[in-house]
């Protein structure tokens, strides 16, 4: 009787047993959910924090990589082809980053980005080194360059000081330079006058210096006389009664003919004045020019 008794009490208890069993798996399976889903928010949590981090580090490096193309200017597009690669990188990194989640992929992405970029850096930098180099070649050519025009120049300067001193040093001189007009007394004696009425020839007369820079020989000197309204007594106007001047063409009054043999020589030679002709009264210029285009002596005298 007891034995039947405690057996239904065993199957009364059985069910409550069964059911505190549930309730405590239930109980214990809502925790392990609630854990999980903390776990999987704190997962969302990192992978966020990691894209970000991820994006962060592509847009510094990116952001350093034009600054620096922007500083370097035309150096930079000697490597091209390298910074055509990197960006490519940056734009494959930012579709992964929107588009899959593959944090190892990714990472080695960025990975190999930051190594393109280091030695974009490191060649940019040997470049400017070379072209600091080179600049500093360039410039220390140029400055030889302009120490040796500017030698030459003061050679040239030089040269040509020599030379204008030859030249001139190679010029005829004359002094004694006297023009007097004179008539003829008795009809063979000259007479120096100062009467224009009376004045028939005007008699020219210098002295040429001994120099053995100049070529001996047949030398020819041009005799101008200007009257006093200042018109050259000439020969004739044609270009027969002419000479080059600095590139003019100069009427001549005289042409005085005579032989050099490098040694002093005076010289006599004459205008003549034409029949009926009549001198002025006034001042009159006198002016020596050689074949060379030098104006080598000037005199005047002055009729009554």
């Amino acid at each position: 009787m007891n034995t039947e008794r405690a057996s239904q009490q065993r199957r009364k208890v059985w069910p409550y047993a069964i059911m505190g069993l549930l309730a405590l798996g239930i109980i214990g399976l809502s925790f392990w959910l609630i854990s999980v889903k903390g776990d999987l928010k704190t997962l969302e949590t990192e992978k966020e924090q990691q894209r970000a981090d991820f994006q962060a580090e592509v847009d510094s490096l990116m952001r350093v990589h034009n600054e620096l193309k922007e500083n370097y200017g035309e150096l930079s597009s000697q490597l091209a082809e390298k910074d055509s690669i990197i960006q490519a990188d940056a734009q494959e990194i930012k579709k992964l980053l929107d588009s899959q989640w593959d944090y190892n992929r990714i990472k080695k992405k960025v990975s190999e980005l930051q190594a393109i970029s280091q030695k974009y850096v490191h060649q940019l930098d040997s470049l400017y080194v070379v072209n600091q180099e080179l600049v500093a070649e360039n410039e220390r050519i140029r400055e030889e360059v302009q120490e040796e025009r500017k030698q030459n120049k003061n050679l040239q300067r030089q040269k040509d000081e020599l030379t204008n001193k030859v030249n001139q040093a190679a010029v005829l001189r004359i002094y004694n330079l006297s023009a007097d007009p004179v008539r003829f007394k008795g009809g063979s004696q000259e007479t120096v006058t100062d009467k224009a009425g009376r004045t028939e020839r005007i008699r020219i007369n210098f002295t040429v210096g001994q120099n053995d820079l100049v070529d001996a020989g047949a030398k020819d000197f041009y005799l101008r006389i200007a009257d006093p309204s200042k018109h050259i007594i000439a020969k004739g106007m044609g270009d027969e009664y002419a000479f080059s001047y600095n590139g003019e063409l100069l009427q001549y009054t005289e042409k005085i003919h005579f032989t050099y043999d490098n040694k002093e020589k005076d010289v006599v030679a004459y205008y003549i004045k034409p029949s009926g002709k009549e001198m002025l009264p006034g001042y009159y210029f006198v002016d020596i020019y050689d074949d060379n285009n030098n104006l080598i002596g000037q005199t005047s005298f002055n009729l009554r």
